[in-house]
Order: C-alpha cells, then sequence, then structure tokens
C-alpha cells in the first residue's frame, strides 16, 4: 500500500475511467489522475469499463483516504490517489 499523503482537489466530481493497468491495481482517471486500489478491491476493478462514471469519496481509516465509486454499477474500491500523470515520479514503471 502507497504510503503517499497526497490531496484531490477534484472529489465530489463526476469522472470517468480512462484506463487500468496491473490488472486494476492501478486506476487512471480522465482527469490524469492517478489511484493505487486496495488489493482486496483490485478483482472489482479489474472488471469495470472503460468509461465508466466514477466518483471519488473522501475517506478516514481503513488505510486508504478515498474510495471510487462506479456509479454503474454501484461497486466501490479503496484507493490512494498517487498523483498526476504529469508528474512521472508517482507513477509505477507499468503504467508509465
Amino acid at each position: 500500500m502507497s504510503t503517499s499523503k497526497a490531496s484531490y482537489a477534484q472529489a465530489h466530481q463526476e469522472h470517468w475511467l480512462r484506463d487500468k493497468q496491473e490488472e486494476g491495481g492501478i486506476v487512471l482517471l480522465e482527469d490524469d489522475s492517478l489511484w493505487e486500489i486496495s488489493p482486496s478491491d483490485r478483482r472489482k476493478t479489474e472488471r469495470w469499463l472503460r468509461v465508466s462514471t466514477i466518483a471519488v469519496e473522501p475517506i478516514h481509516g481503513q488505510g486508504y483516504a478515498y474510495r471510487l465509486k462506479n456509479t454503474m454499477d454501484q461497486e466501490t474500491a479503496l484507493a490512494n490517489y498517487l498523483g498526476q500523470v504529469a508528474d512521472k515520479r508517482n507513477i509505477p514503471q507499468e503504467a508509465a
């Protein structure tokens, strides 16, 4: 699990899934935000379709700072915000 404490300014807005890496372990949204998904939720995010509508909700506890909700199928996944794709330091090698 990442220990990143990056803050995501566009929570509570509607987004869509642009890409996935590492069998659902890394999710990229249309605004170039990159997310690390909880290992226990990766089977769900692996099934999520590109262009699925995603809501980002800040949460406290559970070791993750955010919950991504696929509003098309009502599934949720715990996640940590890794930053923006433009910041190459935050992108796992497989997603670069």
